[in-house]
């Protein structure tokens, strides 16, 4: 993006637009407020230039309506006077509103963020305990599934749909919301980290843990996932406390 867009960008981000950038690795991911009415968001879009839109040929725009519940007009005039008048490119339509996911699929609109393209670092280290580490730089998307006898570190977040089976532990840097299963080979000396725990299931050796997004305390929040006496335990645990911390 050049300077002159980025300004532009900056500029429509004023207190009382109400609408929120973000810069991504696909482009911009614009949040949309839910508390206005439809009409009023629409007038909000359109007076955003164009040119705040051209990004890099391989780039684009995501919305995301938060828990907004769309309607069907709402989609057609944002597609008439914004999408197709402004010639902006959307790759994702994004929404916590199980009906207006729903309205964005039936319409043939992407409902998924693009991933990063995920390498995997293959570590060397003669300590067995390490032997097979796989580290991933980037999200998981639906689909894709991992499997292997060692560790794995995401640099990212499992989203739905993806899955991780493997011998050792598993660190999930960002949101854990798709599948795994440490020790899926026996081992039972294993944990699983989470930066922000969003996940119903998760497998430990041969033990199933089941958590309730109403009950648990730690929903959303960095987990470490243990075997206790054969028990699976969930507690709230970051890396470090500032009062673990000794000066």
């Amino acid at each position: 993006m050049n300077i002159t867009n980025f300004s532009l960008l900056k500029k429509i981000r004023k207190p009382d637009a109400h609408i929120k950038m973000e810069r991504t690795h696909y482009g911009i991911k614009f949040f949309l407020p839910e508390t206005l009415r439809e009409k009023e968001l629409l007038n909000l879009l359109a007076v955003i230039p164009a040119s705040a839109y051209k990004l890099p040929e391989n780039q684009g725009v995501s919305l995301d309506f938060a828990g907004r519940k769309c309607s069907k007009m709402l989609i057609l005039h944002m597609l008439n006077s914004v999408v197709w008048e402004k010639n902006i490119r959307v790759v994702a339509w994004l929404s916590g509103n199980e009906e207006t996911v729903k309205l964005f699929k039936d319409a043939g609109l992407s409902v998924v963020e693009p991933a990063l393209n995920i390498v995997e670092k293959p570590v060397k280290n003669e300590n067995p305990h390490l032997s097979g580490l796989k580290i991933y730089y980037g999200s998981m998307r639906s689909g894709h599934k991992v499997e292997t006898e060692g560790d794995v570190l995401v640099w990212g977040h499992l989203n739905p749909g993806a899955e991780i089976v493997a011998g050792g532990s598993v660190i999930v840097a960002g949101k854990l919301l798709g599948i795994v299963h440490a020790g899926g080979y026996g081992r039972d000396d294993v944990f699983v980290w989470a930066g922000c725990f969003e996940t119903p299931q998760v497998r430990i050796a041969k033990k199933l843990c089941f958590a309730d997004p109403k009950s648990t305390s730690c929903w959303r929040k960095p987990v470490l996932i243990t075997l206790e006496d054969g028990t699976p335990v969930i507690r709230e645990n970051k890396f470090f406390r500032q009062e673990d911390i000794k000066h």
